[in-house]
């Protein structure tokens, strides 16, 4: 006695039994890579600390360096924005290198971020 096609189950392929026990093996041999999974992304993780050290200490720098140059031809009011922005602009480079280092909240990252790219173009649109 043999079975009607209408009434065989269907067999379903499956996985391999690597691809079950190991997502991120899967991942990367469909060629798919999460952010976790890329080098630069996993050497930045490494070394959160003291990259964010650098950073910070740079935009210190450069923040000491804007905030004593002297301010040239433009001594009036556009003259201290340009100035005084560019000082704001390192200070937030600053700010986003320490709590990126301390591993704070992505939102505080990037509102200090945003707040240095606001203070780019007021740097920007006052030194014309």
């Amino acid at each position: 006695m043999t079975a009607s096609p209408d009434h065989e189950p269907e067999e379903q392929p499956t996985a391999a039994p690597a691809a079950q026990e190991d997502p991120a093996r899967s991942a990367e041999d469909s060629g798919v890579t999460s952010p976790g999974q890329r080098p630069l992304s996993r050497a930045a993780e490494r070394f959160r600390v003291p990259l964010g050290v650098l950073v910070a200490l740079l935009g210190a720098a450069l923040a000491v360096v804007f905030a004593i140059r002297p301010l040239g031809i433009d001594t009036g009011p556009r003259g201290l924005v340009t100035q005084g922005a560019g000082v704001a602009l390192w200070l937030c480079v600053v700010a986003v290198g320490v709590t990126w280092a301390l591993d704070t909240s992505r939102r505080m990252t990037n509102l200090f971020a945003l707040g240095g790219v606001a203070c780019y173009v007021l740097f920007w649109l006052s030194g014309r």
